[in-house]
């Protein structure tokens, strides 16, 4: 990974999580989308994200793409369960 230690890489990972679980959640909203939406966001496209941003190793992602990847992931988990059970 051009020089970055993996666990190096998994301590930042585990924060870029928190903090971009806490910008989805801050920028929720609760507008917009049908409840089956923010459902298949929360639980297929979100962590589907997430789990390609952790991959290390034979990965063909550079590392500005992971974090764009964890950044969409975790933001949109947040940001639609957040909408999802405000409006529930």
């Amino acid at each position: 990974m051009d020089g970055v230690s993996e666990e190096g890489y998994g301590t930042r990972w585990w924060v870029g999580l928190v903090v971009f679980f806490l910008v989805g959640w801050v920028f929720a909203s609760g507008g917009g989308k049908a409840q089956w939406v923010r459902l298949v966001d929360v639980f297929l496209y979100g962590p589907y994200l997430v789990y390609l941003s952790a991959r290390v190793g034979g990965y063909v992602f550079s590392e500005g793409e992971k974090v764009f990847l964890l950044f969409l992931g975790a933001s949109t988990i947040s940001y639609n369960a957040r909408n999802y059970l405000g409006l529930r």
